[in-house]
């Protein structure tokens, strides 16, 4: 499979702490890729770094090829790389229709100087709003599609979350713990729409998760990291048997990030 993602000795120094050391692997074209470790162990920074939200100290990152290094996160969710965030970020005063309008809308024009060469304005719009109800039946919110974002529950908040990155028409989406403050059947259905969005839409994920069944079920490929650095790599059965991974979650390793 080709990789869609690749990290060459990626390293995010904060004044004297290793967030991030030497980080060295690539992620799949094809695929959910589980990301986990205990508290501090680096995820969080290193869904930034990619992203382009925090610029490395060291070392290159490329997404198909193309070098993230001093890109701009808008110009990398352009390329395909969208990340989806832990708390739901809704706007009260928006419907849940206008949130994936918007973040369609994001897609289809690209930036401004780039508008006349793409599409124009009136079409993006369009289209927008052709990909902002698929996407809202595609992940069963199409009823709620009038209603403020605001209002909804909260775990109806985290896949409008997921929603909108996928209304950006991603190739790789980071999912940063949509798990986190659901119950055990929102879980279920989070998972369920997990696998679908890989498997119908097409799109690789990389997901940070610390409900470890819910990572074991979910995940082809598991990487463990511990002190901001890679100490487990492979299926859920291997990492399961990893003296590094159940070393990581005895709290063995002292946290850094």
């Amino acid at each position: 499979m080709t990789a869609a993602l690749d990290l060459a000795r990626v390293s995010r120094h904060f004044g004297g702490v290793r967030a991030v050391h030497d980080l060295t692997f690539n992620i799949a074209e094809d695929g959910i890729t589980g990301l986990i470790g205990p508290n501090g162990a680096g995820k969080t920074t290193l869904f930034d770094l990619i992203t382009g939200r925090v610029k490395p100290t060291s070392g290159t990152i490329r997404f198909r090829d193309i070098v993230l290094n001093g890109r701009d996160p808008g110009d990398i969710a352009r390329l395909g790389l969208v990340r989806s965030f832990q708390s739901p970020m809704v706007l009260a005063g928006l419907t849940v229709r206008d949130h994936l309008r918007q973040a369609a809308l994001f897609s289809a024009i690209g930036r401004p100087r780039d508008l006349l060469r793409r599409v124009s304005l009136s079409r993006a719009r369009q289209q927008a709003i052709a990909r902002a109800d698929q996407v809202l039946e595609f992940v069963g919110l199409y009823a709620q599609a009038q209603q403020q974002a605001g209002a909804l529950a909260y775990g109806l908040q985290k896949t409008l979350g997921l929603a909108m990155a996928v209304a950006t028409g991603p190739r790789l989406l980071l999912a940063d713990e949509p798990a986190a403050g659901l119950n055990g059947a929102e879980t279920h259905r989070m998972e369920a729409l997990l696998r679908s969005i890989r498997s119908q839409l097409g799109i690789s994920l990389i997901v940070i998760e610390h409900d470890l069944p819910v990572v074991m079920r979910l995940c082809e490929r598991i990487i463990v990291l511990a002190q901001g650095q890679v100490v487990a790599d492979g299926t859920p059965a291997q990492v399961r048997q990893s003296q590094a991974f159940i070393s990581a979650y005895l709290g063995s390793h002292q946290d850094a990030a």
